[in-house]
């Protein structure tokens, strides 16, 4: 009340005494000229009159004057020089006592102007409010663009609210992002509630962390409602997000000790903005990961040589190199192309690649793919560093052919052959042989490099054309490679066949006669050690 009678403007000047009254908030204000007017008016609002049914009624004006007071009106304005010079005696003296405040309202001065100022007065502090939240959305909104946009989010939403934040996953409790304020301590407790709240589905529909029932679609992100928790440094609040594909999250914030009341009137709404934000934001992550991994695949393919680039109809193909840097290889260190023969089950190596690879936070530039039973990758890392950083990377998933090193696009088919064949000889030398579980293309023989210089496709047709002429012996081809690879020693093959040195021999003589195979002949057995080489399948 005070700020209306002291705008200058509106010429306001107050007739009665009781100045205390002045404190009186006032939630709005409009005028009349009827009777029984708080039908009309809500409390603590201002009522204007020109007096218009009051003139020659003193009895009237005391009956409005209690009827104003009882309906806790804020204050009577009473326009001069339209029906009364000045307000009535009885009016202003029934006021006097029951300490409703009578201000009178200049003849210059129009109803609309004091009913529109106060109006803008009580809507200048939502107003500030709204901009500042619309500001600080679209503060939050701006982190989706950048690399990182969980991170980003977490890391803007901390000093709005302002609290410590976490970002956690419901299950596991891992912790998907936090901001810097949230400590060690802190965070163990937030953990604990959460793991509280997540142990069972049972549970989590006690606590409200399940999609709520009336989300009728499915595909779209999910909130439910906050949930209040206390921690050792402060109050704290947990909200569940739901994104439609991945497993629900738990933001969480425990309010710092700086928190001040004006802050906190932005906390819940915002924090379920950034709720929504988060379920977009993640739901986004998981595409563009599915977008990434569906141009790694399609890359390897094309630069090692496994595919021909496939181009929509129209549209240019974007240069190689250009899509490789995009992916991080972009030849500022050497890149390396490794062939992996999986330890156990392909799919299990895969898999549990994939979640190696998101556990290693700074790993070095990798683009990788499953071909059939071999995994191919392109790495780049310096040449120092290549060893331990391949073993981190695979995580002894694999048994690991390893190219000569790369320094451009170009290089990459004739490391791929490199790669392969050096795996192809790792595979075939005898466990107890085997210093270790990756070759380096460097340390492979003289006979693996021969075979890393032609196409391998070309290689196994000229294989199978040579092999195609043993086939007519039984156990011919088994024989030779076993004979072969055990050094030509009679006794250890037959081992490895499971039959007797005597039948070990006696196969060896029908090769020799069926197909005129000379066992004797350096060159001969040069050549078929070449022809029944095994080579991982692509």
């Amino acid at each position: 009340m005070k700020e209306v009678l002291a705008q200058p403007s509106l010429g306001l000047r107050l007739v009665t005494s009781d100045q205390s009254a002045l404190a009186t908030s006032v939630t709005g204000a409009h005028s009349f000229e009827i009777s029984r007017p708080t039908r009309w008016f809500s409390a603590h609002w201002i009522a204007l009159t020109t007096g218009l049914r009051l003139k020659g009624r003193p009895a009237e004006q005391r009956e409005l004057v209690k009827e104003l007071h009882s309906a806790g009106i804020a204050a009577l304005g009473f326009a001069l020089d339209v029906n009364f010079r000045a307000v009535p005696p009885g009016l202003l003296e029934a006021a006097e006592e029951l300490g409703l405040p009578v201000f009178t309202v200049p003849f210059a001065t129009g109803f609309a102007e004091i009913i529109a100022f106060v109006n803008q007065a009580l809507l200048s502090p939502n107003v500030n409010a709204l901009r500042r939240f619309v500001s600080a959305q679209d503060y939050l909104l701006d982190s989706l663009l950048s690399p990182d946009p969980v991170t980003a989010m977490i890391e803007r939403l901390a000093p709005l609210v302002p609290a410590a934040v976490a970002l956690i996953e419901g299950g596991s409790g891992e912790v998907v992002a936090a901001s810097d304020n949230m400590d060690a301590g802190l965070l163990a407790e937030v953990r604990e509630f959460i793991e509280y709240q997540s142990p069972s589905s049972a549970n989590m529909q006690g606590r409200g962390a399940r999609r709520p029932a009336e989300q009728a679609d499915p595909s779209l992100p999910g909130l439910t409602q906050l949930i209040e928790f206390e921690a050792g440094q402060g109050p704290g609040l947990a909200l569940a997000v739901l994104p439609p594909s991945r497993p629900s999250m738990w933001l969480a914030l425990v309010g710092t000790t700086d928190s001040g009341e004006s802050d906190f009137q932005l906390a819940l709404p915002l924090v379920r903005s950034a709720g929504h934000m988060l379920a977009i934001a993640l739901e986004t992550r998981s595409d563009r990961l599915a977008e990434r991994r569906a141009q790694e695949r399609a890359l390897v393919a094309e630069v090692c040589g496994l595919r021909a680039a496939r181009t929509p109809a129209g549209r240019p193909a974007k240069p190689q190199l250009e899509r490789l840097f995009s992916l991080g290889i972009d030849f500022s260190s050497p890149a390396w192309v490794v062939c992996g023969s999986p330890m156990a089950s392909a799919a299990e190596a895969e898999r549990d690649f994939s979640a190696l690879l998101e556990t290693i936070e700074e790993h070095p530039p990798v683009i990788w793919d499953m071909t059939g039973e071999v995994m191919v990758a392109i790495v780049q890392t310096g040449t120092e560093t290549m060893p331990d950083q391949l073993r981190q990377l695979t995580g002894n998933l694999f048994r690991l052919g390893v190219s000569s090193p790369c320094l451009g696009a170009a290089a990459l088919p004739a490391a791929y052959r490199e790669a392969r064949a050096s795996l192809g000889e790792l595979l075939t030398t005898p466990h107890g042989d085997q210093p270790s579980d990756v070759l380096l293309f460097e340390d492979a023989s003289m006979t693996t490099w021969l075979m890393a210089q032609v196409d391998l496709r070309k290689l196994a047709e000229k294989q199978e054309r040579r092999r195609a002429n043993l086939t007519v012996e039984r156990h011919a081809i088994t024989t030779l490679r076993a004979y072969l690879e055990c050094n030509l020693d009679i006794n250890l093959a037959a081992a490895k066949l499971g039959i007797h040195p005597n039948s070990m021999r006696y196969r060896l003589h029908k090769v020799r006669e069926s197909h005129g195979v000379r066992l004797e002949d350096f060159a001969e057995l040069v050549d078929l050690y070449l022809a029944l080489k095994i080579l991982p399948r692509s």
